[in-house]
């Protein structure tokens, strides 16, 4: 006796077919319902996890930064984040806070992709307050009373020539340098200095202030976002007082000229840092904003780096020759 039994070919497209099995015939039982044999489709195993993964609330889209621009709401907080000092004298990098630096109440790494870290960059977060829109005039950040061993080292960065690296919306700070000759153009520098050496005298930019340019664009999107990120270093002595009301407990007078002396570290101890902030309008778009960046004039020329580099890769490249000699002196050895 045979019985016969309807299946679904899969890879006939579901079509059903007749086959004949040998067996010996068993009658269903009430108990025992009888259900309709089926058969069902397998999804590649891409597909699979393609579903899976379009399920996660983390897949819904990625973000790279640098790449997708940001748009700030007028008011809202814009981080300024601080990176290594450097010096194209050294070429040892630091990090920013090795300086006596205002300090936040807890610093923490603010690496955000695999290329800032393998470029060695040490960015981290900062006290520095800074609001969309928001112009700020003479603020005090905070006031420092200097020891010896800290004016010594600010001597030595400051001899060394170091140059001090901030951060806004991943945009490095850059510096204007301006010739007196009208006829030569306007230079950008990666960084400021952390001071100036005149004369013997050692002098620190404790005032900086921000230059930042932002673009909107309404019918496009929403908030605005920033295209230009410059600092104006200053050194000067700051007329302070107590002031409750402010974050750093001190309100400040800055300014600048003849009658306000720069701070010498062989004069002064009680180092002040103050800061302004000011926002302009620019024509230019954020796909555009880097162009600045491609003005900027190239470090000395380090000799000892060029060379050191190719006593290692002439040092290489005997050792691997030398090996491949000997691997092939050996090999023609054993074939005569």
């Amino acid at each position: 006796d045979t019985w016969l039994s309807q299946s679904h070919s899969c890879a006939s497209g579901g079509h059903p077919r007749e086959s004949v099995r040998p067996s010996t015939v068993v009658a269903p039982s009430p108990a025992m319902p009888v259900r309709p044999r089926t058969c069902r489709r397998r999804l590649p195993a891409a597909a699979v996890a393609a579903v899976a993964v379009a399920g996660l609330p983390w897949a819904a889209g990625f973000y790279l930064p640098g790449v997708a621009p940001i748009e700030y709401p007028e008011g809202a907080r814009v981080e300024l984040k601080v990176n290594k000092l450097t010096s194209a004298k050294t070429q040892l990098p630091y990090g920013y806070y090795v300086l006596p630096y205002c300090r936040p109440e807890k610093i923490q790494d603010s690496v955000e992709n695999l290329g800032e870290l393998l470029v060695g960059d040490m960015i981290e977060n900062s006290p520095y307050e800074i609001n969309m829109l928001q112009n700020v005039t003479c603020r005090v950040l905070c006031k420092r009373n200097l020891d010896q061993a800290e004016i010594d080292k600010f001597k030595g960065m400051i001899e060394d020539e170091y140059m001090v690296n901030l951060l806004v919306d991943n945009l490095p700070a850059a510096t204007v340098f301006a010739s007196r000759n009208s006829q030569q153009p306007i230079t950008y520098v990666n960084g400021f200095p952390a001071g100036v050496l005149k004369d013997g005298r050692f002098y620190v930019h404790n005032h900086l202030k921000f230059l930042l340019q932002y673009h909107f664009s309404p019918y496009d999107y929403e908030g605005f976002r920033i295209v230009g990120f410059e600092v104006e270093p200053h050194s000067m002595v700051q007329a302070l007082r107590s002031d409750p009301q402010q974050k750093a407990g001190y309100s400040a007078l800055c300014s600048e000229g003849a009658a306000t002396p720069l701070f010498d570290l062989d004069a002064n101890s009680d180092l002040a840092f103050t800061y302004d902030v000011e926002w302009t309008y620019s024509e230019q778009r954020w796909v555009s904003r880097w162009d600045t960046y491609l003005k900027m004039t190239g470090g000395q020329i380090h000799w000892f780096s060029i060379l050191n580099s190719l006593m290692i890769m002439l040092f290489m490249s005997g050792m691997v020759a030398m090996i491949l000699l000997r691997t092939l002196c050996r090999d023609i050895t054993k074939y005569n």
